[in-house]
């Protein structure tokens, strides 16, 4: 009797999960993403449906024919995991994604590259036309008094799953596997550049100091970029004073140097808060967490140039960034920054 019971219950969970195989296969045919109201649809993907399909139409053509899985499900279903961070599982078992496991993890890679070689190159650019620039020196100059300022620049620590190879040097010294990513962004809070190629063991300053960004942005912007005391002051970097006293044209100048470069940290900050898989561990290898963190940026870009607003606008101080400060009392760039110091009105 006991095993007539037995051979019972394993036919009911056969049948069940025949049930439910079926069900899943009807949902996945029949759900379609864009049917969502559009506030909901915001809130799931951290995008709007125009551009939503508007990368549809870029990616679509490299993606393969599938009769199961339709390609808006499928790019729908990469959007989820970048908004919410949560693990495949999570994702893939998503009412509105309803698609399994190991299906997404193959569409995650298959996409997130492809996201990355197309998305990156058309909205994450360093060029910036005179009417940008201007654009730019004029919102410093009137809200920090700061003349001609074009970009500000700062590091972020992306926490990723330890490394099989070479796992030291992305031990950071937060106590954490990360990869040091160096965001260069403009007045706009848009990102005009992402490095997220060294590993967390890396100091901002050496990053900065080996990326073509630099290299760029000294010859061609003709004034600034601000960033804190972690880099070194140069003629066309701008850094606050060190232990400024109160009152004096030094501290005057941190003051409005703070303000006005608070702007990186706000970028840093939404950019986290729309693609909440940069606050939890990327559990990827480094050359995959790289790609994550680019998509992530062009998204990120895509949304502020068209508008898409989201609630949260969380800011992401790091009390450790200025570590290893430079001296800069002999620097080219002192008498550059004294002169802006004391131009600054009281």
């Amino acid at each position: 009797m006991p095993f007539i019971f037995s051979i019972a219950c394993f036919e009911a969970k056969r049948l069940q999960k025949l049930r439910d195989l079926r069900r899943s296969r009807h949902l996945r045919c029949n759900t379609c993403v864009f049917i969502m109201s559009d506030e909901l649809f915001v809130k799931s993907f951290r995008i709007d449906k125009k551009n939503l399909k508007m990368i549809l139409e870029k990616v679509q053509p490299h993606l393969g024919v599938t009769r199961k899985l339709s390609p808006s499900t499928q790019l729908a279903s990469v959007m989820r995991y970048l908004a919410t961070g949560c693990y495949q599982w999570a994702v893939a078992k998503d009412h509105h994604i309803n698609i399994g496991r190991s299906t997404f993890g193959k569409i995650l890679h298959k996409l997130i590259p492809l996201m990355d070689r197309l998305l990156c190159v058309e909205f994450i650019s360093l060029q910036m036309n005179n009417h940008q620039l201007q654009q730019s020196y004029e919102y410093f100059y009137r809200n920090f008094k700061l003349p001609r300022i074009g970009a500000c620049v700062d590091g972020t620590h992306i926490r990723i799953l330890k490394p099989v190879q070479n796992h030291s040097v992305f031990y950071n010294r937060k106590g954490f596997y990360s990869m040091n990513a160096m965001v260069v962004c403009n007045y706009n809070m848009e990102i005009i550049a992402i490095d997220a190629t060294h590993p967390g063991s890396c100091h901002d300053s050496f990053i900065w100091n080996h990326s073509p960004a630099r290299e760029y942005l000294s010859t061609t912007i003709n004034g600034f970029v601000l960033a804190d005391s972690g880099y070194a002051l140069e003629s066309f970097v701008l850094t606050p004073y060190r232990s400024a006293e109160i009152a004096t044209y030094q501290h005057r100048f941190n003051i409005k140097h703070t303000g006005a470069r608070n702007i990186i940290e706000r970028t840093i900050g939404v950019l986290k808060s729309r693609f909440r898989c940069l606050q939890r561990t990327l559990n990827y290898p480094p050359i995959f967490c790289c790609q994550i963190i680019n998509v992530c940026c062009a998204l990120h870009n895509i949304c502020r140039r068209r508008n898409v607003l989201i609630e949260e606008d969380v800011r992401f101080d790091d009390p450790l960034d200025t570590e290893n400060e430079f001296d800069d009392t002999e620097n080219n760039g002192s008498s550059i920054r004294d002169e802006i110091a004391q131009a600054i009105p009281y």
